[in-house]
C-alpha cells in the first residue's frame, strides 16, 4: 500500500497541463523536424558495396563451365567476386544470401541459370545482373519469379530472399526519437530522491511508517507508469497524425521500448545516487548524448563507420532501435529478445549499485 501511495506521487505531474503538453509536443514535433530536414538520407545512394556471389554446377559440360569461367575472369577485372560453392545444400546457399553473407546466389545447370538475389542489396544485384545478361547470346538464362520460370528467358531476374521493406525518414524518425526521449527519463529518474532532500523531505519520509525499500519501489513505479504512458501517446500520435510505420505486432514493440524506459531509469537512479545535484545531471546528459549521437537518434547507424560505427554497439538507442525496425520491416519478432535481455540486464546491474549505495547511507 505504501509503494502504491509513493507511485500516485509521483503521478502528480499529470495535474500539470503545460508540462503534459511539452512532454508531448517535444517528440512529436522533433519526429517532424527530423524525418522532414533529414529525409535527403534515406533517399537511394550510389555507395555500392563488395559483391559476392556465390555459385554452383550442377549438369554442366565442359564447354559451358569454360564459358562460365571467362565469366569469372571478367568479374574480377569488374571487382566482383565469385565464390563456388564447396558443400551445403541450395537452400543453405540463399540462406546464406538472405543473411547478407553474399550479394547472390547463382545455380549453373545444363538448362541455363538461375539467379537468387537478396533483395536488401538493389545497386548491388542490379551489376550481376548486367553482367550475366550478355551471355544470353551464347548460354540460355532463365528468369525465376516466385519459383516459376517466365515465358519471357532472355535475361536474367533475382527471386527475392529477403522480403523486408525499408523505413522512410519520418517511419526511421519516429522510432529514433521515441526511443532517445525515454532515455532522456533517466534525467527525472536522477532527481526522484535528490528532489527529496532539495524539499526537506527526505527526513520525513524517514520518519514514518515507510521502508527505504517501500520508497524506491515507489518512485520507480510510478515513474515507469507516467513514462509508459507518455511513450503510448507518442507513438499513437506518430502513428495516425504522420502515419509512421509500427508495424502489425505493436505490443512487442511496446514491450521494447518498456525494457528501455526501465533501463532509463535505472541509469538515472545509480548516477543519481553517486553524484548530487548539478554533477549528476551533468554526467547523465553527456550519457544521453553520446548514446544518442553515436547510436542513430539523428542519423541511421549505417551511413556511419569507423569509430561511430563501432561504438554504436554500446548504445542502448542502437540495439533498441534495431529490434524495433527489424520487428517492424522484417517480421523478426525473434529480435525482441535480445534487446529486452541487454535493456533489462543493464538495468539490473545499474539497480543493484543504486541499492548498495542506499543501504550505505544513513538518509535517503
Amino acid at each position: 500500500m505504501n509503494v502504491l501511495r509513493i507511485a500516485g506521487k509521483e503521478l502528480k505531474v499529470l495535474r500539470d497541463v503545460k508540462m503534459l503538453l511539452f512532454m508531448l509536443a517535444t517528440p512529436v514535433l522533433l519526429m517532424l523536424i527530423l524525418g522532414t530536414a533529414l529525409s535527403g538520407s534515406f533517399q537511394a545512394t550510389v555507395k555500392v558495396e563488395p559483391i559476392r556471389v556465390i555459385y554452383s554446377f550442377d549438369g554442366v559440360s565442359g564447354a559451358e563451365e569454360v564459358k562460365w569461367e571467362s565469366l569469372l575472369l571478367e568479374s574480377e577485372a569488374s571487382g566482383i567476386t565469385f565464390e563456388e560453392a564447396a558443400n551445403g545444400t541450395e537452400a543453405d546457399m540463399k540462406k546464406d544470401v538472405q543473411n547478407g553473407l553474399y550479394t547472390g546466389y547463382a545455380r549453373v545447370t545444363g538448362e541455363g541459370i538461375s539467379y537468387y538475389g537478396n533483395s536488401g542489396r538493389t545497386m548491388e544485384n542490379s551489376i550481376v545482373q548486367g553482367l550475366l545478361t550478355p551471355l544470353t547470346d551464347r548460354y540460355k538464362l532463365t528468369v525465376i519469379e516466385n519459383g516459376i520460370p517466365s515465358a519471357d528467358g532472355n535475361y536474367v531476374a533475382d527471386t527475392t530472399v529477403d522480403t523486408g521493406s525499408k523505413p522512410g525518414s519520418l517511419d526511421y524518425f519516429a522510432v529514433a526519437v521515441t526511443t532517445m526521449i525515454i532515455l532522456y527519463s533517466a534525467l527525472t529518474a536522477g532527481q526522484l530522491i535528490e528532489s527529496e532532500r532539495s524539499g526537506h523531505t527526505a527526513i520525513r519520509l524517514l520518519a514514518s511508517p515507510v521502508t527505504k525499500g517501500e520508497i524506491f519501489a515507489g518512485k520507480i513505479a510510478g515513474s515507469f507508469v507516467l513514462n509508459a504512458m507518455f511513450v503510448i501517446i507518442v507513438v499513437l500520435l506518430s502513428k495516425y497524425m504522420f502515419g509512421a510505420n509500427w508495424g502489425g505486432h505493436l505490443w512487442l514493440v511496446f514491450l521494447v521500448l518498456f525494457s528501455e524506459i526501465v533501463l532509463a531509469l535505472s541509469l538515472g537512479l545509480a548516477v543519481g545516487y553517486c553524484l548530487r545535484g548539478n554533477a549528476a545531471g551533468s554526467v547523465l546528459m553527456m550519457i544521453i548524448q553520446v548514446a544518442a549521437f553515436v547510436g542513430g537518434a539523428y542519423t541511421p547507424v549505417e551511413t556511419t563507420s569507423g569509430l561511430m560505427y563501432a561504438l554504436a554497439a554500446y548504445s542502448p538507442l542502437h540495439w533498441s532501435n534495431e529490434a524495433i525496425l527489424q520487428i517492424i520491416y522484417a517480421g523478426k519478432l525473434e529480435a525482441a529478445p535480445p534487446a529486452m535481455l541487454l535493456n533489462i540486464g543493464c538495468s539490473v546491474l545499474l539497480l543493484a549499485l543504486a541499492i548498495v549505495l542506499m543501504r550505505r547511507r544513513e538518509g535517503l
